[in-house]
């Protein structure tokens, strides 16, 4: 079969995968349940993850982790300051959640938690998509020059997102959310 006729089936099951993932997480995501959410055939299943579910885990990390790239990218764009930024992104990924009804966690926490140190292949992933969502906060800290020091900037939203999504699916407020934004006013230059 031609890989433009397979890919929809593989997209399909990284999709269910993060959405599986993040309401259920990795232990409590089954195989058949992730096929009915994804619609796709049971035999493509080890066709397209030989490596079984910890390589769909894999590739589903990979996946969330470009969407809240994204998402960090487009809070910054427009944003005055590192805190104008930073409040969009915590305002977008509150409201997010909130319309999940508090249920669906970080796509890349959800899996660490219950994965690592067992995986190296999910603790490099998780990894990576944190590094790369630091990366892309300090490098809006740097362009808007308003904070006292970017890297520290970047990883304290990062630390205090995280905490937010845990605190927040607990309580089933977004209340956590505003309380973040509040704290990354902190991190800008005083004058």
């Amino acid at each position: 079969m031609p890989e433009t006729v397979l890919q929809p089936s593989r997209d399909r099951m990284i999709a269910a995968g993060v959405q599986l993932f993040q309401r259920k997480g990795y232990h409590g995501t089954g195989l058949i349940e992730l096929l009915e959410v994804s619609k796709a055939p049971k035999g493509s299943f080890y066709h397209h993850f030989p490596g079984g579910k910890e390589q769909l885990a894999e590739a589903a990390m990979a996946q969330a982790r470009d969407a809240v790239s994204a998402r960090i990218d487009i809070a910054f764009a427009d944003s005055a300051s590192f805190a104008d930024g930073a409040r969009a992104l915590v305002k977008a990924i509150g409201d997010w959640f909130e319309r999940s009804d508090y249920t669906e966690g970080c796509p890349i926490t959800s899996v660490l938690l219950e994965t690592v140190p067992g995986s190296d292949r999910l603790a490099a992933a998780s990894k990576a998509a944190f590094a790369d969502w630091i990366a892309r906060a300090e490098s809006h800290a740097a362009r808007l020059g308003n904070v006292r020091d970017p890297r520290t900037a970047a990883t304290g939203l990062l630390i205090a997102l995280e905490g937010a999504w845990i605190v927040a699916r607990a309580q089933r407020s977004r209340r956590p959310f505003e309380i973040v934004a509040d704290l990354v006013a902190g991190y800008a230059i005083d004058h």
